[in-house]
């Protein structure tokens, strides 16, 4: 029996490891195990919506483990530390701080990205990053307790008028876009909970990009469309801004005065973790993504297979496929085809990735621009742009959960969201 072992449950290694058990796990062929560090899997991007308390995580998170029973997988929690690629070993760390090795006859990393603050100084001490849903937690706690504080010195007229918090957001992707847009949204809910002081007025928003207009992988028309709607939240962009440090007083860029900055956040640059960089002897990106061949096996080892964010997968365009979610799930596919291929010593397939274009929530609306036949491109916003982002979460989820499940769990979420949405914010002292 084949022992697959799958580092990662994001959206690409939950894929893969459900649609593995379903095909193997009740076969002699293959035994399936997910390792990750974290016990319940949530779509990463959400991760701005959890951090802004639009999104419960209680609510919408799987637990690998009742994933793996339904679907035929293990589950083990662990932190990924090394690979032996000679004695096809990996080295975890579990919940007990304990050293534990784990054999297996093909791997599959799928441990995803962090944030690359490109060696910026002081951005490791002074920022908080957006990597993970304990980040996201993370965060919202420090803007929760930051608003609690703030409405304590409210007293009078005139300090509501000098006094705001300052927020900076470094970073113009979909991730710091789509933050900045929830934030007025949260305080205005904020100050419903008991907390009438609050309100949007009293926050200063500034998203900070180095290039010369934000989200550059969509239409330079609907990048505009979509500053001018931030600008009409009372949110400020900057763009040809490089920020050359970073101090406990705010942003400090190459041009300009300092960027003043009570929480600063950074969402700019993508890398896979440090401890990947030529792990175990394998060929890596200068974003320490590990370089895979075109069926997804790594450069240097056939047993190995690599797919989502840490997979430097290079295309026919000469460019590498983009860290996104919809990547990882094209990749996952890929990856279970090639995989069941290879146990019965068929050809395997090619990995080629079709972007489908990029939609950005913007709160309570949308957009951005879909993929059509022939790979001309359509632009969508408002209500309908909307209801596409929100479908491409549910088609993540029917994937892992199948359709009616799916359409059952969306409900239940409705109405959890009714009841739950302004608990996050309330008894607070």
């Amino acid at each position: 029996m084949q022992k697959i072992i799958i580092i990662g449950g994001g959206a690409g290694g939950l894929e893969l490891a459900t649609d593995l058990g379903d095909k193997l796990g009740k076969t002699d062929k293959a035994q399936i195990t997910l390792i990750d560090k974290n016990s319940y899997h949530l779509w990463k991007p959400l991760l701005h919506e959890v951090a802004t308390g639009v999104l419960d995580e209680q609510v919408d998170n799987i637990y690998y483990a009742s994933q793996g029973q339904q679907h035929n997988f293990e589950f083990t929690q662990g932190t990924f530390t090394n690979l032996d690629r000679n004695q096809k070993q990996i080295s975890i760390i579990n919940h007990n701080d304990e050293t534990v090795l784990v054999d297996y006859d093909i791997l599959v990393i799928a441990i995803g990205s962090t944030s690359n603050d490109f060696g910026t100084p002081g951005v490791k001490e002074h920022c908080i990053f957006l990597d993970d849903q304990n980040a996201a937690i993370r965060l919202r706690e420090t803007l929760i307790n930051k608003f609690t504080g703030f409405c304590s010195i409210i007293d009078d007229e005139q300090t509501k008028k000098e006094d705001k918090i300052h927020i900076a957001i470094v970073g113009g992707g979909a991730t710091g876009v789509e933050l900045a847009s929830e934030l007025p949204h949260m305080v205005e809910t904020f100050g419903a909970c008991g907390r009438n002081k609050m309100c949007s007025d009293l926050l200063d928003v500034s998203v900070i990009e180095a290039t010369d207009r934000i989200l550059p992988a969509l239409p330079e028309k609907t990048a505009a469309s979509i500053t001018k709607t931030l600008e009409k939240q009372g949110i400020h962009v900057l763009t040809k801004t490089m920020i050359t440090k970073a101090e406990s007083d705010g942003f400090y860029p190459k041009e300009g005065d300092t960027i003043k900055a009570d929480i600063m956040i950074w969402t700019a640059g993508v890398k896979a973790p440090d401890y990947l960089k030529e792990i175990a002897g394998l060929e890596s990106s200068r974003s320490n993504q590990l370089v895979v061949k075109p069926t997804l096996q790594t450069s240097r080892d056939d047993s190995i297979f690599v797919i989502g964010d840490c997979a430097y997968a290079m295309q026919d365009n000469g460019h590498a496929s983009p860290p996104t979610a919809q990547a990882a799930h094209q990749m996952a596919k890929i990856c279970y085809e090639n995989i069941v291929r290879l146990l019965n010593n068929q050809s395997l397939k090619t990995f080629k990735y079709t972007d489908k274009g990029t939609v950005i929530s913007l709160h309570d609306t949308a957009e951005g621009v879909v993929k059509l036949i022939g790979n001309s491109e359509m632009g969508v916003k408002g209500f309908f742009a909307l209801m596409i982002h929100k479908l491409l979460y549910r088609m993540h989820q029917a994937s892992l959960l199948g359709i009616f499940k799916t359409i059952r769990f969306a409900s239940a979420s409705k109405f959890m969201y009714k009841t739950k949405s302004t608990s996050i914010f309330s008894n607070r002292d």
